[in-house]
């Protein structure tokens, strides 16, 4: 992360060419991550009661509640399929087993409470 920014072609340097840009660990920056999910969600105006939908479209088609007859709860389908995404992001780095159990596992029920 660079907190004064950098030059577009000299990446180690300020945009004066001369000092060298000074840099810090996403850690140190307090960099904050949003899941974001446009095109596929259901919109509730603010004031308004959640609903139950229906509808099969989603990029997660593991989720056991989608369907086009049976109304479903979207939130609970949106926790399974962030839990769906941290399993996969966490297995890729080989996380460890046992934290994954615990912070994905109750997120990916096939029964949500």
């Amino acid at each position: 992360m660079y907190p004064l920014g950098f030059h577009p072609v000299e990446s180690i340097y300020l945009g004066d060419k001369k000092t060298v840009a000074p840099r810090i660990s996403r850690l140190e920056a307090g960099v904050q991550y949003y899941f974001v999910d446009y095109g596929i969600s259901s919109y509730f105006p603010p004031g308004s009661r959640r609903e139950l939908v229906v509808g099969i479209a989603g990029r997660d088609q593991d989720v056991p509640e989608l369907s086009n007859n049976v109304p479903y709860d979207p939130f609970k389908v949106d926790i399974f399929t962030i839990g769906n995404v941290l399993r996969g992001e966490f297995q890729a780095v080989r996380f460890s087993l046992s934290l994954t159990v615990v912070v994905v596992s109750p997120l990916c029920r096939i029964t949500p409470t």
